[in-house]
């Protein structure tokens, strides 16, 4: 399994918001993304992260869960910031 993070803004509006986005990505595109974009993989027991060239800082803990609404679901994280 592998998880990229990515920060997501917007700039289409009013308020600036940016935030942490959350995908889970197959092999092929983990190794594109840090081969052609120069993504950080950081390996675990359960898989593998894969952080952006630029700064991103975490704590000693990161904790990644499953959320669901409804019908929908999103990946959450807890333990890093901008």
């Amino acid at each position: 399994m592998n998880i990229s993070v990515e920060v997501a803004s917007s700039d289409h509006s009013d308020f600036e918001i940016t935030e942490l986005y959350l995908r889970l990505v197959t092999d092929d595109f983990a190794a594109y993304l840090i081969q052609k974009k120069r993504y950080r993989g950081v390996r675990t027991d359960q898989g593998q992260v894969l952080f952006p060239p630029y700064r991103l800082f975490c704590n000693d803990r990161v904790v990644f869960s499953l959320k669901k609404i409804w019908i929908f679901h999103a990946l959450r994280q807890e333990g890093i910031r901008l």
